[in-house]
């Protein structure tokens, strides 16, 4: 389960990132001592409670495909901790004040650095930017572009985070009533992996065993471990998706192929 925290240190906000999310000391709800964490304030969030929400989800996600991310926490901001970051920090008291109450929160790694602009991916992680690639696809994640990976490294780990745009398919008026075919999302002709995946050999073959599992068992975890704030006709709408894709697992793949052929 994520586990709920609490913010006993604020650090600073970090200044990569459209969001400024604050870097704060956390204690579990005895007062020990955790780690520090990467806290996405509700408040500073364009959508809110839905970038938190979209959050989770994709951390849960990439866990269940066997991608590395921050571990994950769900952070509670109080009333008197808000008031005494925004005494010290004015410009950014209305986002302080308006994320009182939990928000999202990412384990930092001291070790790990930003994937480079223009790094050519190693053959160690080829295979793995290849299942990252058909992530984004999977939770239609438009923002894992050349400019603004999202993604850290640390030996030949890579580690994702920053969901908050995900789900993109949630903005269709008229959803697709075929979400597993790829040839409409034109974000992926911009994702950070798409030039140097193509024409390069793919195997799919444990990602699709992943998707083919997801709705048994998984994705009720996944909507277990929302907080019931966050529990609304988003996440159903959400787990929609994931299953009509999961049962077009296979057509999923070939779409991956296409789209790197």
């Amino acid at each position: 389960m994520i586990p709920q925290l609490v913010t006993a240190q604020f650090h600073r906000f970090m200044t990569a990132g459209r969001t400024s999310p604050a870097l704060c000391g956390c204690e579990d709800d005895e007062g020990n001592r955790v780690d520090d964490f990467v806290v996405k304030l509700r408040g500073g969030l364009d959508n809110g409670q839905k970038g938190l929400l979209f959050e989770v989800v994709a951390s849960r996600l990439a866990t269940h495909f066997g991608l590395a991310s921050p571990d994950p926490a769900l952070v509670r901001i109080d009333a008197k901790f808000a008031e005494l970051v925004a005494e010290r920090e004015p410009h950014h008291a209305t986002r302080m004040r308006n994320s009182i109450g939990l928000n999202f929160g990412s384990r930092l790694l001291v070790d790990a650095t930003e994937w480079p602009v223009d790094m050519k991916i190693p053959d160690s992680m080829r295979q793995t930017a290849l299942n990252i690639f058909a992530f984004d696809a999977l939770i239609q994640n438009p923002d894992r572009r050349f400019e603004n990976q999202n993604l850290l490294i640390r030996g030949d780990d890579i580690f994702v985070f920053d969901h908050e745009l995900a789900f993109s398919f949630l903005l269709d008026i008229r959803p697709s009533p075929t979400p597993w075919r790829l040839h409409d999302q034109l974000y992926l002709g911009n994702h950070v992996f798409y030039t140097q995946l193509r024409k390069k050999p793919i195997d799919l073959s444990r990602f699709v065993d992943a998707l083919v599992a997801l709705p048994v068992g998984a994705m009720q975890e996944i909507v277990a471990e929302v907080p019931p704030e966050w529990n609304n006709e988003i996440l159903q709408r959400i787990e929609g998706h994931l299953r009509v894709v999961s049962n077009h697992a296979i057509e999923f793949a070939e779409e991956i192929r296409r789209r790197l052929a």
